[in-house]
C-alpha cells in the first residue's frame, strides 16, 4: 500500500501548533565550523546532570553536539581558556573536536544533550582515550 506524505506549509503551523525556535546556526558557540561525520547517521541524546560547584571532566565531541538548557546554569570552558556561561533555557552548539568541559554554577544543572553522530564514532572522547589527536584536538 502506498502512503502519501503531506508536507505541512509553515504558515499553518501556528493554527495547529505553537513552534518556538531555539536555535538556528550554522557554527558552534566559538565559532567553530559544523561538520557531519560519514557513514550511517546515528542520533543520540542525554540528560546531564551536574551539582552546583561539580565539573565535568575535560573532554571532546568528534561529532555534532547540541544542548538545551532546562535548569540552572553551567560556564563552558575549553582548555585554552575561552569560556560562555549557559542557563535555563538557552540552546547551543558545542565546539567540536576542542576540549572543554562545564561546570555547574549557582545550583544544580540539567542539560539535554543531542549527538548527530554515525554507527561506530563515540559522542565524547576523554583526551587521555585519544592520544594520537584521532577525535580531540590538543
Amino acid at each position: 500500500m502506498l502512503v502519501k506524505q503531506y508536507l505541512i506549509p509553515l504558515m499553518l503551523l501556528p493554527s495547529l501548533a505553537m513552534a518556538e525556535p531555539l536555535l538556528k546556526t550554522s557554527h558552534s558557540w566559538d565559532g567553530g565550523e559544523i561538520s557531519y561525520p560519514s557513514g550511517t547517521a546515528e542520533v543520540s541524546s542525554v540528560v546531564l546532570k551536574l551539582e552546583e560547584g561539580k565539573a565535568a571532566p575535560f573532554h571532546c565531541h568528534p561529532i555534532p553536539t547540541m544542548g538545551y538548557v532546562l535548569q540552572g546554569s553551567a560556564k563552558i570552558e575549553t582548555n585554552t581558556g575561552e569560556t560562555t556561561v549557559l542557563s535555563q533555557g538557552d540552546s547551543v552548539v558545542e565546539v567540536m573536536r576542542t576540549v572543554h568541559r562545564g561546570i555547574a554554577l549557582d545550583g544544580p544543572v540539567e542539560i539535554v544533550v543531542f549527538y548527530a553522530g554515525a554507527e561506530g564514532l563515540p559522542t565524547t572522547v576523554l583526551p587521555a582515550d585519544d592520544p594520537e589527536g584521532k577525535y580531540c584536538t590538543p
